[in-house]
């Protein structure tokens, strides 16, 4: 995929295809449903495979506990989980990923300005609900959620501003601090064909990774209505 140029360039995050050694069953039993917006780009490049003996993870607030890494959720499951956005930040979150759904290019993003390879590809829209048990401020992040596909390959989210109706995120509010709630969805532009394995919070390297299963399902009728053109 390319990224686009001139003005939307700025708002449009990188879309990354990260290979990943991780197992288990490819997943996936839905019909592609209708909505609206978005666009990314992508390279493939390799990633560390996390072993399970390693034990550094980041430092989170006394009274915090996180969730084993490797831990297999159903959705709606929580899990607290840990990630460092920066050098000098680390963000704590008590994440769900609540919904999958899997729409198309025709009928959710007409109003971006997609590649070639992007009006191929099958857009999914991942819905998480997200609590800041850290003591630091998240504002305008974006949580660490991948699409883990059939062959090990990681794909990033697309950006997409918070005021799309359909899918509304992919970032957190601008201001998030701690004890603050929100329900965030970020956008998938995968390979056409591709297989679902799993939604997973990538941690820091070294650290197995959580991953959500479920059932993948099109989008609800009333987030199929949205036209929102301004994209990060």
């Amino acid at each position: 995929m390319r990224i686009p140029s001139g003005g939307l360039a700025a708002a449009v995050l990188s879309l990354g295809l990260l290979a990943v050694a991780c197992g288990g069953d490819a997943e996936e039993d839905a019909t592609p449903g209708p909505s609206t917006s978005p666009s990314a780009s992508s390279a493939p490049t390799p990633a560390a495979t996390p072993t399970p003996e390693s034990d550094g993870y980041l430092p989170v607030p006394s009274g915090v506990s996180l969730t084993t890494p490797g831990e297999r959720l159903d959705l709606k499951e929580s899990a607290v989980a840990a990630w460092q956005p920066r050098q000098d930040l680390v963000g704590v979150v008590d994440v769900a990923v609540t919904r999958i759904e899997r729409t198309t290019v025709q009928a959710s993003l007409t109003g971006f300005d997609l590649g070639e390879e992007e009006q191929r590809s099958t857009p999914y829209f991942v819905r998480a609900s997200v609590a800041n048990v850290g003591e630091t401020d998240l504002g305008a992040r974006q949580v660490p959620l991948y699409f883990l596909d059939g062959t090990g390959v990681l794909v990033a989210p697309t950006g997409v501003a918070r005021d799309f109706k359909a899918c509304p995120g992919s970032t957190l509010p601008a201001v998030f601090a701690p004890g603050d709630e929100t329900r965030t969805c970020l956008i998938f532009l995968v390979p056409k064909d591709t297989t679902l394995q799993s939604i997973m919070f990538r941690p820091p390297e070294g650290v197995v990774p959580l991953q959500w299963t479920g059932q993948v399902t099109a989008p609800k009728a009333s987030a199929t209505k949205g036209k929102g053109r301004d994209r990060r």
